[in-house]
């Protein structure tokens, strides 16, 4: 197969980066080039496709998915700084590899939308497994830091559950000088922010291996205005854990002292979700399983002491069927995701192409 092919596919994705769920120039490169190059079936969706690689009397069918979407640098210019370009470049060559193989079974290419948002995976999983419920899934992820090429795993948690909680309170404003005539939300959502590191430690109980955080993201009572006491107040939070029941845990707590402090202040409140992750978990058996395939093709690969600390929406797929989410590493002199001098390394590709091959083969 030509790499110098899929690298230039990587860098055409590199050069329309798009928002999540807006993925609408990229789509079309991928299908364009899939049509020229290979045989496989594409089945176009809204604001997705997979492509098809299917095989009569096939009775095993393999997916893998890659994402599409891109994110802002810190000057607010989208970019694919977190390399799903080299994702979504790495499976079309994956079905360059298969293009006229036998395999004894099916391979399905899900090309998602909407990873960084959380929204993808969820709506894809759904849609896909109406159509084509797979028997084992695939995913991965370049990781810079690592040694290029080596297969990063991890069995149960790989990557952290996490999300955004919001928390809009609101009382009744007054003039700063009686502030005692109103309702100020503030103090409440100060003590919710206090309480955090008490919360988290009863939901842990101090245990290392159970990583349970709450950062702030946003703090905020009224507008500037130095004679009013503010009647309106908002906390922005994210939360993330290794594990799904952790976070919903301390989600219920931090709800449980917004309705109790309300109430005893006569104040009302709501509260939403943005950004919403699951836990991304390798079951212990597909992670064997997949290490041994490893490990018979000689392939490098390095076992991870800690999950990532950040989400990814595979996690949708890994509760429905079997499957297996890998760490690629991307070389270790390459700049951190999402950092703005983070470009995916073309010197990925082959390898990592040869990993997905090796593995739909075998599994």
């Amino acid at each position: 197969m030509r790499y110098e092919k899929i690298q230039a596919l990587r860098q055409a994705l590199h050069q329309c980066p798009e928002r999540s769920d807006q993925e609408y120039e990229t789509i079309e490169k991928l299908k364009l080039f899939l049509q020229k190059n290979t045989t496989l079936e594409l089945h176009p969706k809204d604001g997705w496709f997979y492509a098809l690689h299917r095989e009569e009397q096939a009775t095993q069918t393999i997916a893998v998915r890659a994402d599409m979407d891109a994110i802002e640098n810190s000057h607010g210019q989208l970019f694919h700084g977190c390399g799903h370009d080299g994702h979504s470049a790495i499976l079309a060559g994956l079905g360059l590899a298969l293009e006229g193989k036998r395999l004894g079974k099916n391979v399905c290419l899900v090309f998602q939308p909407g990873e960084e948002t959380g929204t993808g995976g969820k709506r894809v999983c759904r849609e896909l497994f109406q159509e084509l419920r797979p028997d084992f899934m695939l995913g991965c992820h370049n990781i810079p830091g690592k040694p290029l090429g080596t297969v990063l795993l991890r069995e149960n948690t790989f990557a952290c559950a996490s999300m955004g909680l919001s928390l809009d309170v609101t009382g009744q404003q007054s003039h700063a000088a009686y502030p005692e005539q109103g309702k100020n939300p503030a103090f409440l959502l100060s003590s919710i922010v206090l309480a955090l590191p008490e919360l988290i430690e009863h939901i842990t109980h101090g245990d290392p291996e159970r990583l349970l955080m709450a950062t702030v993201v946003q703090m905020k009572a009224g507008e500037r205005n130095f004679g009013v006491s503010a009647g309106t107040g908002t906390l922005a939070l994210t939360l993330r854990a290794y594990r799904q029941e952790d976070m919903e845990a301390l989600e219920r707590a931090i709800l449980d002292m917004a309705q109790t402090g309300c109430e005893r202040a006569g104040m009302t409140w709501q509260s939403s979700r943005q950004d919403v992750f699951p836990d991304t978990v390798n079951r212990p058996e597909c992670c064997a399983r997949v290490a041994n395939i490893l490990r018979e093709h000689n392939l490098p690969t390095q076992v991870l002491s800690e999950p990532m600390r950040w989400s990814e929406d595979f996690g949708w797929y890994l509760q429905e069927v079997p499957g297996m989410y890998l760490g690629l590493g991307a070389g270790e002199e390459q700049c951190g995701l999402h950092t703005d001098g983070y470009e995916f390394p073309d010197a990925l590709l082959e390898p990592a192409i040869n990993v997905l091959e090796t593995l739909v083969r075998a599994l």
